[in-house]
Parts: structure tokens; C-alpha cells; sequence
């Protein structure tokens, strides 16, 4: 048999080295992805499995661990600048009004002239006044004579009484005339009874119409400044009426009509605050006060309290207080705008705590609060006066406790905490 017809002959061999060849770079290519494969799998599938891990351990941390909570100690309340805004006042101020009536013949003074006491500011000319005087003189002066003729009757009846009491002790006259002299000298001792009063009334009257007479000269009642004048020489003045305003006073707020003068002293002022009900207790006479002048940019002023009506407004729950402020150098003047700074605590407040540790809800306000075993407690308190940044806490807080500085809507009565101290 020839080789060439062999069926072996034809195909090369299957453990030929190009075959084997072949083979084996399709393993290592199949190797290849296998490991590819492998890495790929390895880089995400065992990162998320650890981060599964870590996230449940941190899960059971949290949930087994007691949250941290910041906390702090009360402060006790400290003295608060208690700003009041008043109006100045003159220490004394006083309108004067007419006590007689006439027309003014003369004025003397004007607004803010200084006057002393008792200086002649007016004179009202009263022509009525004067004739009516004039005529109670001469009233009296009748009724003084005829007092004295009352008093010669009766001298008079005195002497015939005497001479008939005589002659009837010698029975020389008639009963009847002795006691009609008796009877005579009665009569004559009530007329001069009667002209006495009859004087003394007309000495009244003149006495009366004097006075008056002497109201027309308007006198300062004490030293101090015009600060208003509503009248001009001419004009006609009633007592006791208002008049027209020709030069309105700063401290007159109505601009109704007012009397003739009105004389302030300002060499010390006063002025009248509202105390809150909440500082009342504390304010009391003697207490030192920094008296401002609105616009001003000067010292403030040193004063005091003089006296408080000792009750409080039920209006506006607050305490009146007069604080009298030293002038002498006239720098303020009465109507001024200013405030009043007191250093005082508020009445009852004994702690301060930050606004932000106290709970707003149904219940009231409360504080949270760190017990025995670091458990949280809701504490019921009494607030006093808001500063924004704190509260004063009037009750319910003894000063020894732990509170929390901002606690979270998720704590619970008696939940355990760690408390994590403030830093401030």
C-alpha cells in the first residue's frame, strides 16, 4: 500500500504543537476572566458586606449606648440696670389764679424771669372793691357811734335806776317808777349788746373787703421761674376764672386756658416712674438712680428715690416712685424726656438659666433635668423676666441641679443620658 492512501496521512495530529498551542491560550484566557471575575466580585461585594457590618455595629452602639446631652448649673439671678423712661418735673409748681376781680393795670414779670418770694408780679386795679371798703369803713364807723349812744343810754338808765333804788329806800316814790328804771336799764344794757355786734359785724366785712383789696396785688409764693403768663395790662381778670393763654408753659399739655402766672422752682427736679410689679418690692426710698437725658451725651445725672405710693396701680400692676434729681446748675429744665436707670433685682427671682433649656408645652414650662443614675427628669418651673438670650426662673429650681442646655424633642421621662458638661 502506498503511504499517500493511508487515512492517517491526510490530518495532521491533534498533539501536534500548534494544537497544544491553541489550548493553552484559551485556558489562560479563560483564567484570565475567571480572576477578573473573582477581583471584580471581591472589590464590590466585600466592601458593602463590611459597611453592612460597621452600620449595624454603629446601629447597636447607638441603641445600646445613652445619648450625650450638654449640661450646666443654674446661675443665681444678678442685678439688672432696670431702664425707666419718665418726664422732668419741677420739685414745686404753682398757677396762680385771681382772687379778686378787675382789670390788670400792671405787669411785671414775663415768662422766665427768676422771681423771689413774695415779689409783686401784678397788680389788678378793682374799683368795685374799693367802694365797696370804703363804704364798709363808714358802715363801721356808724355803727361805732352808735355803740356809743347805746352806751350813754345805758349810762344814762344806770343813774335814774341808781336815784329811784334810793328814794324808794326812804319811800319817797312810786314802786311802779323804780321798776320801770330797772326795766329802763335792762333795755339799755341789750341796745349796747346789740350795737357791740352791730361793730364787730361791720368790723368783719371791713376786714373781709381788705383781704380782698389786698388780692389785688398778685405775690410769687415762692422763689422760682415764670414759666407761663396768660395775661396783658388791660385785660379783664375774674377771680377764680381761667384765662386765655398768650404764652403757653412747656409743662401746660392740654393748652386749655389757665390762670394769670404759673412759678416753677427748678433748681431740683423730680420725676414720676412706673415700676413693674415684678421689681416693686425692691424699690424703696434712698435707692441711688442714674437719671439720662434723652439726646443728651452727657454724665448722667445722680439721684435718688424720694418716696413710692406704697400700692400698686391695678391698671398696670406697677409701683409709682419719685425720683428727685439735683439742679442747681439749671442744666435740666421740667419737661425734659429721660430715663431713669435703677440697679435692683427682680422681686422673688433666684436663678438664671439660657432660654434654650426651657420646654414650651402644655404642661407649662419645665426644665430638663439630670437625676440619680443620669436619668431625665422634666422639671416644672415659675419664669420671671425674658432677656432674650435667658430667663430668670422664679421657682421650681433649687440651685444644685443638673439641666440640660438644649435638650432634643426625642428624650423621655427617666431615659438614661450622659451627661457631657458645658464648656462655659
Amino acid at each position: 500500500m502506498n503511504r499517500h492512501d493511508r487515512p492517517d496521512a491526510q490530518a495532521p495530529r491533534s498533539d501536534s504543537p500548534a494544537a497544544r498551542a491553541r489550548t493553552r491560550t484559551m485556558i489562560l484566557i479563560g483564567g484570565a476572566l475567571l480572576v477578573m471575575f473573582l477581583v471584580l466580585l471581591a472589590v464590590s461585594v466585600v466592601p458593602r458586606m463590611s459597611n453592612t457590618r460597621a452600620l449595624a455595629a454603629a446601629a447597636e452602639s447607638v441603641r445600646t449606648t445613652a445619648p450625650g446631652v450638654h449640661v450646666f448649673r443654674p446661675k443665681p439671678a444678678a442685678d439688672v440696670a432696670l431702664v425707666l423712661a419718665g418726664t422732668t418735673q419741677a420739685i414745686q409748681d404753682a398757677i396762680i389764679y385771681a382772687r379778686t376781680s378787675g382789670y390788670l393795670s400792671k405787669r411785671h414779670v414775663d415768662i422766665g424771669d427768676h422771681v423771689r418770694q413774695g415779689q409783686l408780679l401784678a397788680e389788678i386795679a378793682s374799683p368795685e372793691i374799693d367802694q365797696q371798703l370804703s363804704q364798709s369803713r363808714a358802715n363801721l364807723l356808724q355803727a361805732e357811734k352808735n355803740r356809743d349812744l347805746q352806751n350813754a343810754t345805758l349810762d344814762l338808765a344806770r343813774t335814774t335806776m341808781e336815784r329811784y333804788k334810793a328814794a324808794d329806800a326812804e319811800k319817797a316814790v312810786a314802786i311802779e317808777l323804780v321798776d320801770q328804771s330797772v326795766s329802763a336799764f335792762r333795755t339799755a344794757q341789750s341796745s349796747v349788746a346789740a350795737a357791740e355786734a352791730s361793730v364787730e359785724a361791720a368790723r368783719a366785712n371791713v376786714r373781709q373787703l381788705e383781704q380782698l383789696s389786698s388780692f389785688q396785688r398778685v405775690l410769687a409764693p415762692f422763689s422760682g421761674t415764670i414759666i407761663q403768663r396768660n395775661v396783658d395790662v388791660g385785660a379783664l381778670i375774674t377771680a377764680g376764672s381761667p384765662t386765655d393763654n398768650t404764652a403757653v408753659a412747656p409743662t401746660n399739655v392740654t393748652g386749655a386756658a389757665n390762670g394769670l402766672f404759673e412759678v416753677a422752682q427748678v433748681d431740683q427736679l423730680r420725676v414720676f416712674v412706673n415700676v413693674p410689679q415684678a421689681f416693686a418690692p425692691n424699690v424703696r426710698p434712698g435707692m441711688p438712680v442714674q437719671v439720662t437725658v434723652r439726646g443728651h451725651l452727657e454724665t448722667p445725672v445722680a439721684a435718688a428715690v424720694t418716696r413710692t405710693s406704697n400700692a400698686l396701680d391695678p391698671g398696670t400692676r406697677t409701683l409709682l416712685a419719685q425720683v428727685d434729681i439735683p439742679n442747681a446748675p439749671r442744666r435740666l429744665l421740667p419737661g425734659m424726656f429721660v430715663y431713669a436707670s435703677f440697679n435692683v433685682s427682680p422681686s422673688g427671682t433666684r436663678w438664671t438659666v439660657p432660654a434654650t433649656a426651657v420646654v414650651f408645652g402644655s404642661e407649662g414650662p419645665r426644665v430638663v433635668t439630670i437625676g440619680p443614675g443620669n436619668t431625665i427628669h422634666f422639671q416644672q418651673v415659675t419664669l420671671g423676666r425674658d432677656y432674650g438670650a435667658s430667663i430668670d426662673v422664679q421657682g421650681g429650681l433649687h440651685g444644685t441641679e443638673t439641666i440640660v442646655t438644649q435638650p432634643i424633642v426625642s428624650l423621655q421621662e427617666g431615659q438614661v443620658v450622659r451627661p457631657i458638661a458645658s464648656s462655659k
